[in-house]
């Protein structure tokens, strides 16, 4: 090809020479010739700049866009059967049409190839309109010549650069693989949230309030950011074992793929360092929770106790239901890993289990007295689904207890909305990403025991978003006095 362009840098010098022992050209197309010599000049210019770009290779934007196209292909099943039905000319044309030029006929419509034949056509047509034995107008046509020469020779090269890029992007040998990197992507994120949530955890030590008050984390923290951060401990090796895993197993796609091998790499570069920050904040954030659930349950002993001196059934469903639900809420993000420094999670649970424990024995003490302290809650919730959800409690209480006469209903408080995703391990090395996405409601119905005590039925209904299904059951019953109704 440089042997192309010094032929031509000959002719284009030698041409003038040639033309002073000849005669000139006619005046009606020496302007002609003069304009269309000029635009050859440009032409070739042009053509070498191509070359040059040909022989560079497709850069990583282009092939992105030859990914692209066979991703488009394998997302739409008929768009693909259309494309495999149609002739090479047809697929050349569709091709174009995004960018893509291949070796087949008329995939230079359209393009830069062909805007450069239509000038030289426009040239020819000069030189067909002049004497033909003239020695300028033959040094013009042989610059024609070599210069369609040259363009059908880049043209081929560029179309085997693509359709070896096209090659080198196709996924028909790897089909699993962007729902693998979708899952990859997801993991990497995971980790990132729960480095995240440990620097929130971590801003919050030392902030434990005075030693006979509750100390209510989620006043000061989001606990989803808890939640996080106990998903990517609990699931980080196995996130990095997976993720080394497909790096053996794609590593063929990621040699002949500049695009898929920069898409995947985030995930080889970024999930070690985000493992080992997590490891090494994690401690502090553990041990933020482990200290939230000693303190809680002293407080809890201490209101158990007050409790029992004062005879005050009401603190059971007070201030000690709150300490409890905040001991219980915390146990439930506290992940299961051994970390230096950190407080076994089987400690934890005793901690929690001895709250719990705490509490039945001191509602077992004052039984009587919470009968006789127990109301019927006041109905506060006015949704406009209030009659239909009154209707719901009220329907499934009769299914349940047929015959039974009902006595009072109320809706005593708001929905509760639960909205959060995790990835799980479905079968060893399938990851699967679930979205949770429900509310619950509960609905106190007041019915006779007998003579003397009356019992409320607390009906729960969950509405879960994710599955469009609906949940109605009995979450607990509470005893009260017949003469405090």
């Amino acid at each position: 090809m440089r042997y192309f362009f010094i032929v031509l840098t000959a002719l284009l010098l030698l041409s003038p020479l040639s033309s002073l022992g000849a005669e000139q050209l006619p005046y009606g197309i020496r302007d002609a010739v003069k304009r269309q010599t000029q635009n050859m000049g440009e032409i070739e210019r042009e053509i070498e700049k191509m070359r040059a770009t040909v022989d560079a290779g497709p850069n990583l934007a282009q092939q992105a866009l030859m990914a692209q196209f066979q991703q488009m292909l394998a997302a739409n099943p008929q768009l693909k059967a259309q494309f495999e039905a149609a002739t090479p000319e047809q697929q050349a044309a569709f091709m174009a049409q995004l960018g893509i030029t291949t070796a087949a006929p008329g995939s230079g419509m359209m393009n830069q190839y062909g805007w450069l034949e239509q000038r030289l056509d426009g040239v020819q047509a000069v030189i067909d309109r002049a004497p033909a034995d003239h020695p300028d107008i033959i040094a013009l046509a042989q610059r024609v010549d070599a210069a369609r020469a040259a363009i059908k020779s880049t043209e081929s090269d560029d179309a085997d650069n693509a359709n070896a890029a096209l090659a080198a992007n196709d996924l028909s040998d790897f089909p699993n693989f962007e729902q693998d990197l979708a899952t990859a992507n997801a993991m990497t994120s995971e980790i990132a949230d729960a480095v995240n949530g440990t620097k929130a955890a971590s801003a919050l030590a030392g902030t434990r309030g005075d030693a006979s008050e509750m100390w209510l984390l989620n006043n000061s923290l989001d606990f989803r950011k808890l939640t996080a951060v106990k998903r990517g401990l609990e699931n980080a090796a196995g996130y990095q074992q997976q993720i080394n895993a497909w790096q053996q197993q794609y590593s063929p796609l990621f040699a002949r793929s500049q695009v898929y091998a920069a898409q995947w790499s985030q995930n080889v570069q970024y999930l070690p360092q985000l493992i080992a920050g997590l490891n090494n904040q994690a401690p502090a954030a553990l041990q933020l929770l482990a200290q939230n659930v000693e303190h809680n349950t002293q407080v809890l002993d201490a209101m158990v106790q007050m409790a029992i001196d004062k005879r005050v059934a009401a603190y059971f469903d007070g201030g000690i239901r709150q300490v409890h639900s905040a001991i219980n809420a915390v146990v439930e993000v506290y992940p299961d890993v051994a970390l230096p420094g950190t407080m076994p999670r089987a400690q934890i649970v005793a901690m929690q289990q001895q709250a719990a424990n705490r509490v039945s024995q001191g509602l077992a003490g004052l039984q009587d007295l919470v009968v006789a302290e127990q109301r019927m809650p006041p109905s506060k919730y006015e949704g406009d689904d209030a009659d239909e959800l009154e209707e719901k409690a009220i329907a499934f209480i009769e299914r349940r207890f047929p015959g039974e006469d009902i006595l009072d209903v109320s809706l005593c408080c708001d929905w509760d909305v639960t909205q959060y995703e995790e990835i799980v391990e479905v079968h060893p090395g399938q990851w699967e990403k679930r979205v949770h996405d429900y509310r619950d409601i509960w609905i106190a119905v007041l019915m006779p025991r007998n003579d003397e005590r009356a019992v409320i039925r607390v009906v729960g209904i969950r509405q879960n978003f994710v599955t469009d299904k609906e949940t109605v059951e009995l979450i607990r019953e509470r005893e009260m006095l017949v003469e405090n109704i």
